[in-house]
């Protein structure tokens, strides 16, 4: 028996005209930001909003001087869902002075006008083309529209000889008049677009042929404001800074500026698309995938909102201290513009779209959040087709390209959040833990207030040696705070490895057990056989090798017994678990180091210490570009208590400037470090009352640094 198939039409309820208007987007605001948007798609120079209120009468209404609409527009176009009219002509052509000039359109999904349901209920839409001698109109119930039975008895009313016509003195343009508005306006929300409007066009870039005007009719009253978008200075003049642009490889080139009163400094440089770079971004298994986003622009300004920086700011360029932050907090955060049009942000709920204050980019140190800065990324339709907006018109669609979008900007503010650091922590020095925990600063404070007492000093003249003080300690509790979270952090890291390699030795046990009875039966394996044992032989050997390498780092109750360790064979060990990492590959390790020399140091702290200096010179020789990839480790000399330890590297090498910030937590030029690694060498070494620094000039192309040893008494 034959199958009986039946094709069964598609069909649309009206209800769809709810789901892509009213239902869709969430505030007023953002529905009259899409109609300026529309006016500037159809290449409007001037666009007027307007509220006019009379009594409990009241209607809004948007209107410009653009290219309009035809009948045949009107008919094909503007009442068809979803059309592809933008999509297919994303470019409008106008004659301005005998010359042609094009304007890339900013939407295309054909469902933004539905948005107008969320104002009101009535819509009168005048339009008219240069060719048209008069306009014509086009009215619209949108209840009637939505709550029709089906879409056949959904129409909307053309007539092409309106009693009135806005739009007389205008060659062409286009007015939509919101009648029956469904929320109460009064003249306070009305101003409060201009918060809105300021962030529609790329402030950082002037827009030719466009502008903005509010206009207030009140009870008879006018406003008229010709609003144009404008700046404060001192926005124009941010005290740190980064602009850049992300090539179709996704390589980000940078240049870093601080402007600051106290110092002028400036910094480049480039970042590629690789594992290496983006491993502390990803998510744990996560795989960078091949760059396909495309290219753009971005610039990011940042300022420091504590009191003193905010003073500052205020004397310098004479605006209150209390409009810094309302400025900043209008602009803040990272703001797309697709062709100079507003992408993202569309409200407050989203500032924060790339999440920088819950990620806060890096977890130690001093952090930028969003309310700190004001940046710009700029796209665009062409080289960014896979960047799209969500219907809702308030964010963008979740694609490979949007996540690969996201990920570079986390790397450009990984960026300009540690050069920012470099240049707030540049008068500080490096200080130990111990010394942080010291109680001689109190005792200072003693002393100071004791001869304050004896000389008769006034009570006002001691508060200020107890606010100084109180200055200084807030300053070093702020330093522990952040070395003790991250130390917890370790720490826990430090009690699961110990479950781990204990599991893995175990397990490796019964590897080993399972190998040896095996080999019983070795003189009846083939060669293929032979191979597959000696493989798995070796490959138990080194494992077991690594496992008992890092075990020291592990050991319980440090500091509680004497420690004895080889110099050259904790060396080695260290290399041996640098070299299990990807970042190791293709780098050669020149251990120059005699044999016998024992340190009165445990293997796992000396191990750490190595570690971190290898793990550093790794990172820069990657990213140096050389060919030849080395690191050098010797003895340079010794007394009776110290040797002296010198590790160089063929990296970047670390400019004379920064010799004191790369020892404090949090700085780090790496892309998203937490900048503790040499924090922790410090650390472990100023216990053993050693210390490490930079030699300048290097005695290699890279850095060298150069630390001490106690060396275990009468032994060498």
């Amino acid at each position: 028996m034959d199958k009986h198939l039946e094709n069964i039409p598609v069909s649309i309820h009206p209800r769809a005209f709810a789901a892509f208007g009213d239902e869709l987007v969430t505030n007023d605001n953002i529905v009259l930001t899409e109609l300026v948007k529309n006016c500037y798609d159809a290449f409007a120079f001037n666009v007027d909003i307007t509220l006019v209120i009379d009594g409990k009468k009241q209607y809004l209404e948007v209107s410009d001087d653009g290219l309009g609409m035809s009948v045949e527009t009107v008919r094909k176009v503007y009442a068809t869902i979803a059309t592809p009219f933008k999509e297919e002509s994303p470019v409008v052509e106008r004659n301005i002075d005998g010359v042609s000039h094009k304007r890339r359109v900013s939407g295309n999904k054909g469902v933004g006008r539905f948005s107008i349901a969320k104002l009101g209920k009535n819509i009168s839409l005048y339009t008219k083309t240069s060719e048209m001698p008069s306009c014509v109109l086009v009215k619209m119930d949108w209840d009637s529209l939505r709550y029709a039975d089906s879409m056949e008895k959904c129409s909307i009313v053309l007539d092409n000889e309106p009693d009135e016509d806005p739009l007389k003195d205008k060659a062409s343009g286009t007015v939509i008049r919101i009648e029956d508005l469904r929320t109460d306006w009064t003249s306070e929300k009305f101003l409060d677009l201009k918060d809105e409007l300021s962030r529609l066009l790329n402030p950082f870039k002037e827009v030719e042929n466009f502008s903005i005007h509010l206009i207030l009719k009140e009870n008879g009253k006018l406003f008229d404001e010709d609003y144009k978008i404008e700046l404060n200075p001192f926005i124009n003049n941010p005290v740190y800074s980064i602009c850049g642009e992300v090539n179709k490889k996704g390589e980000i080139s940078w240049i870093y500026i601080n402007n600051s009163s106290e110092k002028k400094r400036s910094s480049n440089g480039k970042l590629e698309w690789t594992s290496q770079n983006y491993e502390k971004i990803l998510e744990p298994k996560e795989k960078l995938p091949k760059y396909s986003c495309g290219c753009f622009s971005f610039e990011i300004r940042a300022w420091d909102l504590d009191s003193d920086s905010i003073k500052d700011v205020s004397e310098t360029f004479q605006i209150k201290r209390s409009d810094i932050r309302k400025t900043i907090s209008k602009f803040k955060g990272l703001s797309v513009y697709r062709d100079n049009i507003l992408v993202l942000p569309k409200s407050d709920a989203t500032k924060d779209w790339l999440g920088l204050d819950a990620k806060r980019i890096s977890k130690i140190g001093e952090r930028i959040s969003t309310s700190q800065i004001v940046g710009m990324v700029n796209i665009s339709s062409v080289e960014n087709p896979g960047l799209k907006d969500t219907t809702d018109r308030e964010s963008m669609a979740d694609t490979p390209e949007y996540q690969q979008f996201t990920l570079a900007l986390s790397a450009v503010m990984g960026i300009l959040q540690d050069e920012r650091l470099k240049d707030r922590f540049d008068k500080q020095k490096a200080i130990p833990l111990n010394q942080l925990l010291d109680n001689t600063a109190s005792q200072k404070l003693v002393d100071d207030v004791t001869i304050a007492l004896k000389n008769n000093v006034s009570s006002k003249d001691i508060l200020g040696i107890v606010q100084n003080y109180h200055s200084e300690n807030t300053k070093r509790i702020e330093d522990l705070t952040a070395r003790l979270t991250y130390y917890a952090q370790t720490a826990s890291l430090g009690s699961v490895a110990i479950v781990l390699m204990h599991e893995f030795l175990t397990g490796m046990t019964s590897v080993k057990r399972f190998l040896n009875k095996v080999k019983s039966y070795f003189s009846a394996f083939d060669k293929r056989t032979i191979e597959y044992y000696n493989d798995a032989d070796n490959g138990h050997k080194r494992l077991t090798e690594l496992v008992n390498s890092f075990s020291p780092l592990c050991m319980k109750d440090l500091h509680k017994k004497d420690f004895k360790s080889d110099l050259l064979e904790c060396s080695k060990k260290a290399v041996n678990l640098v070299k299990a990492k990807k970042i190791s590959k293709n780098i050669e390790y020149v251990i120059d180091i005699p044999e016998n020399i024992a340190v009165a140091i445990s293997e796992g702290e000396l191990q750490t210490i190595f570690i971190n200096l290898f793990d550093n010179s790794c990172y820069w020789i990657n990213n140096s570009g050389n060919d030849k990839k080395k690191i050098f480790v010797s003895v340079e000399h010794d007394t009776l208590n110290k040797i002296s330890i010198v590790v160089s590297d063929t990296g970047t090498g670390i400019l004379p400037e920064n010799a004191e910030k790369i020892f404090l937590p949090g700085i780090t030029s790496k892309v998203n470090g937490l900048g503790m690694g040499l924090v922790i060498v410090t650390e472990l070494l100023s216990y053993y009352k050693c210390k490490i620094g930079l030699r300048y000039p290097s005695d290699t192309i890279g850095a060298t640094f150069v630390f001490d040893l106690p060396i275990m008494q009468g032994k060498k």
